[in-house]
């Protein structure tokens, strides 16, 4: 009996990871065939981080590159590394690979882009838990 549970668990295992792959995909995809370059955004970060880095942010981007962030032309050296969509979806996409402990990610069924991420990569650590929520979107 012990044995069957053991191969169910693997099994559910397994399909959850897939289908999370897969969901990723599909939204990217979704966000990808839209073709939206020119947008703005209100980017919240969840971490152990200074009020500074977490937010919120008012991001302009124009031709996929952030263009103001605040009404302030970005600066990373004094506003910090802000990502556009297409830089989020590749975050998430390589912190899927690296197999969380815990993650949710919840996609917008408009455009495709993701609305919230949350990635705890370590059971065991403490404050190494990332959050982003973008809200406000607006497509120009």
């Amino acid at each position: 009996m012990r044995y069957l549970i053991f191969i169910f668990a693997i099994i559910l295992v397994s399909c959850t990871k897939s289908g999370e792959n897969k969901d990723f995909s599909s939204y990217q995809s979704k966000w990808n065939k839209q073709d939206i370059v020119n947008y703005e955004f209100t980017l919240t970060v969840s971490c152990f981080c200074p009020q500074e880095i977490a937010g919120p942010h008012i991001i302009k981007v124009v031709n996929d590159t952030i263009e103001s962030v605040n009404n302030q032309p970005y600066d990373p050296e004094t506003q910090g590394l802000l990502m556009t969509i297409d830089e989020l979806f590749t975050y998430v996409g390589q912190s899927i690979d690296r197999n969380p402990y815990k993650q949710t990610i919840e996609y917008n069924s408009t455009y495709g882009y993701p609305e919230y991420v949350f990635f705890d990569f370590v059971k065991t650590m403490v404050d190494e838990e990332i959050g982003y929520q973008i809200t406000g979107f607006i497509k120009n």
